[in-house]
């Protein structure tokens, strides 16, 4: 049943579901981390831009990219996973004022 619910929200959100814990494959990492930045900020996949996959010294990986929330303007962020490929969060580049 989790499968199916996975693979349903992939298809209504464009995104690419990994079971909480998986490891996400690298090809699959920017489109994961758009799903992810979209949801946390409450707006769509297409209006998520991601560069790059960068690998760090310690084997984890980020992808740094902006989410355009309209009015409120466009917010940076990161993507972050660790050296297995799991995803650990979304980091807050841009400052929100608070």
């Amino acid at each position: 049943m989790k499968t199916i619910l996975f693979a349903t929200l992939s298809l209504l959100t464009g995104t690419v579901a990994a079971h909480p814990g998986e490891a996400v494959t690298p090809g699959n990492r920017p489109a994961y981390c758009r799903g992810e930045v979209s949801g946390q900020y409450g707006t769509k996949p297409m209006y998520v831009k991601t560069g790059k996959l960068v690998k760090e010294k310690d084997g984890s990986t980020s992808i740094s990219g902006t989410v355009d929330k309209g009015s409120e303007g466009t917010v940076k962020f990161k993507c972050r996973f660790d050296a297995q490929g799991k995803f650990v969060d979304v980091m807050a580049m841009t400052s929100d004022g608070e």
